[in-house]
């Protein structure tokens, strides 16, 4: 049967013989619902509130997936013939509200759906729609984990790889509300761990203060040193909050704290990387003093961990430097010194990480570690370095980094689409992410090609990046 046309916020005559009870009807042609967009919205998020497909709304709006979105913008959402639309008869004493507990949606989807001006423009005998409204919603079930085609847990991951929890645990702060936060604590004798209830670090504690107490032997084994005192970890086991939520590790080296995403996402040499990395922060800053630059302490970090990483099967730093600079990406890290917004985690700003991790690396093999101690805290550049300036020693890197290009098996064409293309997931992912199952599942795909980009496996890149937008509706 044809669907009435949306109706107006003004009231208008009851029909006779409209039904008083549910009629659930499916439309034939596909009906258009305006949103208006609120804070917090995304969206992944407005499709999945009206149960459309996210490409739908996106040709509809003639959205792109990095469109942003504003307050109060009118987003228009098209309901497909298969979309299920239940039509309710308002009964007295009736208010959006219980309406909507009744159907199993939003009272903001019935409002939206109905054109209505505020919540209490409704009357008895109105006809509302409710698209995605559940009939006889007391007899409802869960679906068999193998029911339909939809994606599941048991479909991509069930072949025993990381997987990061999914905990009802509120999204994990940085510098605020960190006892709310962060409520458990665990005492080493080197440090306080500090976590949350039913996350990752919980059900795994043991492991993952040995991970802290061994990398921590890492670091000061690798820089020579001994930390002294004791320093707080805070471990994440839901993704960071907004602005954050890109971020797996930050050191607050002054403060003596460091922050970590240890979730059950990435493998465990990865994992490895990321709190050697955040450690070699704190304790560099805390036994050879301040940084100079953002650039000298990323490199340095990276060069610390990197090893960890080239023993498990991860593709060689040397070897993505090179194919950077062969593609004519790769930063002058004079330029980039001071520059901490060329260093806004990993999945952005990859090439800056490794490359000035490269050339750390280039600057301890040829001049040594002493050199790098001093220069580390004073910039001084000419002065440890036979009067070279930053700008010479970046240059004579470079030309070093030319003699491994005859030898370089990696296709920096294939390198820098795909680290593109995980780039641009990672965060499509992030910002839309909102707890459900679905968007959870999307976080462990784009993960996991995340993962195998670092290992230069990009067959399974391009599978899990497919897997990624099939999970949020995308082609």
């Amino acid at each position: 049967p044809p669907i009435d046309p949306l109706p107006s916020a003004t009231p208008s005559p009851v029909v006779a013989d409209l039904p008083d009870a549910p009629l659930e009807e499916v439309g034939t042609e596909i009906e258009i619902i305006q949103h208006v967009v609120v804070p917090g919205d995304t969206l992944v998020c407005i499709a999945e509130e009206y149960g459309a497909v996210l490409q739908d709304v996106l040709a509809a709006n003639s959205f792109t997936l990095d469109t942003i979105i504003l307050e109060g913008q009118t987003i228009l959402v098209p309901l497909g013939p298969a979309t299920r639309i239940v039509w309710h008869t308002v009964q007295a004493g009736e208010t959006l509200v219980t309406i909507a507990e009744d159907y199993r949606v939003t009272s903001e989807i019935i409002q939206a759906a109905n054109n209505l001006p505020d919540p209490n423009a409704i009357y008895s005998g109105q006809r509302l729609r409710i698209p995605g409204g559940c009939v006889d919603c007391d007899q409802v079930t869960e679906a068999p984990s193998d029911a339909g085609n939809a994606p599941t847990v048991l479909n991509f991951f069930d072949d025993g790889g990381p997987y990061p929890l999914k905990s009802d645990w509120p999204r994990s702060k940085i510098e605020t509300e960190l006892a709310e936060s962060y409520p458990l604590s665990f005492e080493h004798s080197r440090f306080t761990l500090h976590y949350q209830p039913r996350t990752y670090a919980e059900t795994n504690i043991d492991s993952v203060v040995d991970l802290l107490a061994s990398s921590l032997e890492q670091v000061e084994s690798k820089l020579n040193v001994e930390l002294q005192g004791s320093f707080d970890v805070y471990v994440a086991g839901t993704l960071f909050e907004e602005p954050n939520a890109n971020l797996r590790g930050l050191s607050r080296s002054l403060d003596r704290r460091l922050y970590l995403l240890i979730d059950g996402s990435g493998n465990p040499a990865e994992n490895a990387y990321l709190v050697q990395h955040e450690l070699t922060h704190l304790v560099s800053w805390n036994t050879w003093g301040s940084p100079s630059s953002t650039m000298i302490s990323e490199g340095l970090a990276v060069w610390v961990g990197q090893q960890v990483l080239e023993e498990n099967g991860f593709m060689p730093y040397r070897d993505l430097c090179a194919g950077v600079y062969a593609a004519g990406q790769m930063s002058s890290m004079a330029v980039i010194e001071r520059d901490w917004q060329q260093f806004e985690g990993h999945i952005r700003d990859r090439f800056n990480y490794f490359g000035s991790g490269c050339f750390a690396g280039y600057l301890i093999d040829t001049y040594g570690l002493a050199a790098m101690s001093q220069l580390y805290n004073s910039a001084d550049y000419p002065g440890l370095y036979n009067g070279l300036s930053l700008a010479a020693l970046d240059n004579d890197w470079k030309v070093a980094m030319e003699a491994d290009l005859a030898d370089l098996q990696v296709n920096t064409d294939t390198l820098l689409d795909y680290t593109e293309q995980v780039e641009r997931a990672y965060l499509l992912v992030f910002s839309n992410y909102n707890g459900s199952d679905e968007m959870h599942n999307a976080y462990a795909a784009v993960d996991r090609a995340r993962i195998a980009l670092w290992q230069a496996d990009y067959v399974e890149v391009e599978r899990w990046l497919g897997i990624t937008y099939e999970l949020m509706g995308l082609d």
